[in-house]
């Protein structure tokens, strides 16, 4: 009995498989030869699909510029004529063609700093630098010897070149002469990175030629093109049939005379297009093969190719990918990220060493001042067409003009002055008005949580309407239509809040430039549902499938009418604000409906729709498709309450609220005096109180704006201001109420 011993592994016996004799087991990887340098350039010179590998990377890295966020014309001017001069595009592009053509390449800068090439560059005597001068890697010998000779760096820190284990020196043998040069005047451009164990030393330092990975799928790809047109050529053979051809064949004169037949007939088709035969025991066809796999091998190596190399098939054979459902976007996503990778990695480094030299030399020469702070980033490298242009400028355009209205309800609610929004645009040229906001301070701010009546201190002056939202133009008699023309209506309305994906459906009203949803008045005849159908296909241009009924609302205040509120979750199209009544119809978040609500530029009547569908309805409702945003007690963020204190059992407010001793005081005070410009104080708003109690205003400093303080118009109406530096007192001249006192910026407190 033997003693067997099976090894882990598949074994068949019937087929070889997992054997000696196994012919899949008989692949092995080997090391490619070694390529001549001067192969390389006959490649680049003579194979046209080899020159545009090499070309195409580095042509496409320096193509679209870059930018170095200067903010400054003339220092841009400056950097531009520059590198003109010094011809920086063509060196680069020839660098880094030369670099993935034989793994690595230096510029040579001639910089004036008093010494020669093969000293270390003296940074702080710059005084010009004059040329660039390209050199590859077959005739550069770095000094190996040098690699742990001293570190060079600038007087910024910033490594220029030279390094530890780098070489401090480069040997030049070109056909024009020999030099050495140091490595801190040379801009060092590698093909990548290659292990030390390399097998050519030559790679070691610089990186490995492209052609070394790809020269068999080179090879391949151009085969399989070449030998495309030759099996066309065969694909019809001619086939000749003689009578006792065999017979005649094993005669001794047999083969002369079949030769003789073919050559008379070859030569009567191809001199006269036509041939002549014997009908009797001779025939002359053609047979035609199928080669259905040629169109399947060529574009699998065109692919493997374009894999390789990065480079997609559109720019590297100028046609479309093959394979099913390819478009070549990926392809061109890819091919930007690739080329991204190289401005990154062989573009940048060596691109900021040669801009710190010439803003040196600049410096130098008197043409700019200083040296500049930049931050250098490539341009995008994907170019938009003229219609992508067009819809990106009409974007912006429709932003700015979302922005400008927005702006214009904050200074319209004293939020924001003018000046602001100005000052801004002069900065930037553009402005955010949250930005603006948030570079307030919260007292600064009018608009805040108000209380509902003001206190009327005087005897015979009636209270005054709170102050914070402006007055509501008189609207046509319905909930939320704004359309010409009294149409005869119920004196009920309808509003409908449509949701998506837990988002509010929202325009901007045209009259007044607040937030709403579809709505308005029913008309005569018609059903509350029939409305809401109507006023939703109107404005936003979408037909509800289903409303839910989720409530009524008995009307903000006059003149708004009590409304049907309708839930829509379902709809067919795609809202688009009409351009008459709505504007830049858009989903929101309800938080961020909320804060509009909270900001006072929300309908009036959509606010209640609002409330109602996010506060009124019990759990398992459909609004559970939305998850409101708890609010602050406090208004949040943004508002006048934000961070205060507040009143002991109240819901916002300021801490530190008087007590009736110095309201009373308040009062005694201004009630019944006049300002310097003649508008007698008859009442002082309870806001207004809350304002001086919060933020501390003294009594001196109330009288002395009205005294003395600096006289501007309000924003609302019969209204004025009041300044001295650092607070001001706005009052309305009709009624002689104090609205608001505040501190404000621009001044000390």
């Amino acid at each position: 009995m033997s003693n067997e011993i099976r090894q882990d592994g598949y074994v068949n016996l019937m087929n070889k498989w997992g054997t000696s004799q196994d012919a899949s087991e008989g692949y092995r990887f080997q090391r490619e030869l070694v390529t001549p340098d001067m192969e390389l350039t006959t490649l680049y010179t003579d194979n046209g699909l080899f020159t545009k590998i090499i070309d195409a990377p580095a042509e496409e890295a320096l193509k679209q510029g870059f930018d170095l966020g200067l903010n400054n014309p003339d220092i841009e001017k400056f950097v531009t004529r520059s590198l003109d001069d010094l011809r920086w595009e063509e060196h680069a592009a020839t660098a880094m063609k030369w670099s993935r053509l034989y793994g690595g390449s230096i510029i040579v800068m001639l910089i004036d700093d008093g010494r020669g090439l093969e000293e270390p560059l003296n940074w702080k005597n710059i005084r010009s630098i004059d040329e660039l001068h390209v050199f590859e890697r077959p005739v550069v010998w770095p000094d190996y010897n040098s690699l742990y000779a001293g570190d060079i760096r600038n007087y910024r820190g910033r490594r220029r070149g030279g390094g530890f284990m780098q070489p401090q020196f480069y040997d030049v043998s070109s056909i024009y002469g020999t030099f050495r040069v140091h490595a801190s005047r040379c801009l060092v451009f590698r093909n990548g990175v290659v292990p030390e164990s390399v097998g050519n030393e030559n790679y070691r330092y610089w990186g490995t030629p492209e052609y070394i990975r790809l020269r068999r799928a080179i090879q391949d790809t151009i085969t399989a093109h070449s030998n495309g047109p030759k099996l066309l050529e065969r694909s019809v053979q001619a086939v000749y049939k003689m009578k006792g051809l065999a017979q005649l064949l094993a005669s001794e004169l047999g083969e002369n005379q079949a030769l003789k037949r073919l050559e008379l007939i070859d030569l009567a088709r191809g001199m006269m297009n036509t041939i002549a035969i014997d009908a009797d025991g001779e025939d002359y066809g053609f047979q035609t093969f199928q080669f259905s796999g040629v169109k399947d091998v060529i574009d699998a190596t065109c692919n493997m190719l374009s894999a390789l190399t990065n480079i997609p098939q559109t720019i590297l054979f100028g046609r479309a990918p093959a394979g099913e459902n390819s478009t070549g976007e990926s392809d061109m996503e890819n091919w930007y990220s690739f080329v991204g990778r190289l401005q990154r990695l062989t573009v940048r480094p060596v691109l900021l060493n040669l801009l710190d030299v010439i803003f040196i030399a600049g410096r130098a020469s008197g043409e700019i001042e200083e040296e500049p702070d930049y931050e250098l980033k490539f341009n995008p490298l994907w170019t938009m067409s003229d219609t992508e242009k067009a819809t990106v400028d009409k974007t912006k355009a429709d932003t700015s003009y979302v922005k400008a209205q927005t702006a214009q309800i904050y200074v319209g609610l004293q939020s924001l002055d003018p000046s602001e929004v100005r000052g801004a645009l002069a900065d930037s040229g553009e402005f955010q008005v949250e930005d603006i906001l948030d570079g307030i301070p919260p007292e600064e701010l009018l608009l805040e949580p108000q209380d509902d009546t003001t206190m009327d201190l005087s005897e015979d002056q009636p209270p005054t309407p709170e102050y914070g939202l402006p007055p509501v133009p008189e609207p046509p008699k319905a909930n939320q239509d704004a359309s010409d023309g009294p149409p005869k209506t119920t004196g009920k309305g309808v509003g409908v809040l449509v949701v998506r994906d837990g988002k509010i459906l929202t325009g901007l009203r045209r009259t007044e430039g607040t937030f709403c949803g579809p709505g308005g008045h029913i008309e005569a005849g018609e059903t509350p549902e029939q409305a809401a159908l109507r006023e939703t296909q109107e404005e936003f241009g979408i037909t509800p499938t289903e409303l839910i009924h989720i409530g009524s609302t008995s009307g903000a205040a006059k003149p708004y009418l009590p409304s049907e509120i309708y839930l829509c979750t379902e709809y067919d199209g795609a809202p688009k604000a009409d351009g008459n009544e709505m504007e830049f119809a858009q989903f929101m978040e309800p938080a961020k409906v909320l804060s509009l609500i909270d900001a006072g530029v929300a309908f009036p009547p959509f606010a209640e729709s609002v409330k109602l569908l996010l506060h009124g309805l019990t759990p398992g409702s459909p609004s559970d498709t939305i998850n409101p945003i708890p609010t602050n007690t406090d208004g949040g963020p943004g508002s006048g309450n934000f961070g205060h204190e507040g009143r002991k059992g109240q819901v916002g407010g300021s801490g530190g609220s008087l007590g009736q001793k110095e309201k009373d005081k308040i009062v005694k005070r201004l009630v019944g005096q006049s300002t310097h410009d003649g508008v007698v104080i008859r009442s002082v708003s309870a806001h207004a109180f809350d304002r001086i109690g919060g933020r501390k205003l003294s009594v001196g400093r109330i009288d002395s704006m009205r005294t003395q303080g600096t006289i501007s118009p309000g924003h609302q109406p019969d209204t004025r201001c009041y300044d001295v530096p650092g607070s001001r007192m706005v009052i309305n001249t009709k009624t002689g109420n104090v609205i608001t006192v505040m501190w404000r910026r621009g001044g000390k407190k």
